[in-house]
């Protein structure tokens, strides 16, 4: 079984494009201060939506590593769980990176006020600001998938070579559905987090923090990568009858089971609660991003010959990660150099348009740097790394070897 799916690089390509769009249109809507999250309009409620669908980046990094591990286990390749892990911490890094550097920033509706990253601060104001406690807190998702690469390590360096059995393949099933309903644990968690982090009562935050803060905690976004797990196992041993059988019934089942939580649940969504109805959005999403993989697997094997929307978003799957550390940056220079000339307050709409364009342009870009193999890009750097280990899948695919 080959370890890369074009139909994967379209289907994260896409999530990596919308989240460049909604990113963009959130933080320079002119009135995002007075959204009204009572009564909140239906492109409110879609982009509070969209924004949420890091569970699907979660489950295709589970299934790309779980390939890669399976692989590397038939091959013999030495340490392969290491590799996992380091390719984990490596990511790490460039999360924190990310967040506190040049990542966008937390709204604060009550104060009014954007907490923001170090670059893009100097950006908007003309000046050097600290970093706060909140965004070195703040589970972002290149933190989550960090840290469920380590977690996918540990799991596969303890299961050894029965991951490479058929057999480990529904019990990865049973326990990600187990850990997903285990994920209930995090609303009342979260609470106590919070109540901590109130007393100054640090050791209970930082022992915390990564379970249960905000955004995308281990609790319950570690069950999306076990679900990618046995995807891959699945897709590795070549049952892909079986993959369409058992992921179409799972699927349905965790939608219908989240949707009938979701309208008993009160709905609290876009006051950033954490709530049941937070929880059942979550179960809703593993089926349908279950759905979504599926969908983009067919790709692989209906594909003859890709066409020009396949190109453009694939290229974003397999290089969107400098795009997205430095988006945030390019479109505060560019919104700040717009304004030298003429004012620009956007409305929803404009504020979409303006997202849309960077996300297009970026697009371009990364069509005139696939020629050079995204060299010296960040996927290329923490692949060049990780090559001083061992063979590294990621350099093959970044010029254009797609095994």
């Amino acid at each position: 079984m080959k370890t890369h799916s074009t139909g994967l690089d379209v289907m994260r390509g896409i999530g990596i494009f919308f989240v460049l769009v909604l990113h963009t249109a959130f933080y320079f809507y002119h009135d995002i201060y007075d959204v009204d999250l009572d009564n909140p309009t239906p492109v409110i409620t879609v982009i509070g939506f969209l924004l949420m669908f890091a569970g699907l980046f979660a489950m295709i990094s589970g299934i790309v590593n779980t390939l890669q591990t399976a692989r590397r286990l038939e091959h013999n390749t030495p340490k392969p769980y290491r590799h996992l892990m380091t390719s984990g911490v490596i990511l790490l890094v460039i999360a924190y990176l990310y967040f506190i550097v040049t990542g966008p920033g937390i709204i604060h509706f009550d104060e009014r006020r954007m907490d923001e990253s170090i670059l893009v601060a100097l950006i908007n104001h003309g000046s050097v600001t600290g970093v706060s406690l909140d965004r070195i807190l703040y589970i972002d998702s290149l933190v989550m998938l960090s840290v469920n690469m380590i977690l996918l390590g540990i799991l596969f360096k303890v299961i050894g070579r029965r991951l490479l059995d058929v057999r480990t393949a529904p019990m990865i099933l049973i326990g990600a559905t187990l850990f997903m309903a285990l994920s209930y644990v995090r609303i009342p968690l979260y609470a106590t987090y919070i109540h901590a982090f109130d007393d100054g009562k640090m050791g209970t935050v930082l022992l915390l923090n990564v379970f249960v803060n905000k955004n995308n905690p281990v609790f319950p976004f570690f069950a999306f990568a076990l679900f990618g797990a046995w995807i891959g196992l699945l897709l590795h041993h070549g049952k892909t009858k079986t993959l369409k059988k058992h992921g179409i019934i799972t699927a349905l089942a965790f939608i219908v089971i989240g949707a009938a939580g979701y309208v008993l649940a009160p709905e609290t969504m876009l006051e950033r609660m954490i709530d049941p109805t937070w929880y059942f959005i979550m179960v809703i999403q593993v089926g349908l991003f279950i759905a979504l993989v599926l969908l983009a697997l067919r790709l692989d094997r209906k594909e003859r010959k890709k066409g020009p929307v396949v190109r453009f978003f694939s290229r974003y799957g397999v290089a969107g990660l400098t795009p997205f550390f430095l988006e945030s940056v390019v479109s505060a220079l560019i919104f700040l150099l717009v304004n030298l000339v003429v004012r620009f307050e956007p409305s929803i709409p404009g504020a979409i348009l303006y997202g849309l364009v960077l996300a297009l342009l970026w697009g371009l870009f990364l069509m005139f740097w696939e020629k050079r193999e995204y060299r010296y890009g960040l996927e290329w750097v923490r692949a060049s790394i990780l090559a001083k280990t061992g063979t590294s899948s990621k350099l093959e695919t970044l010029s254009g070897d797609r095994q």
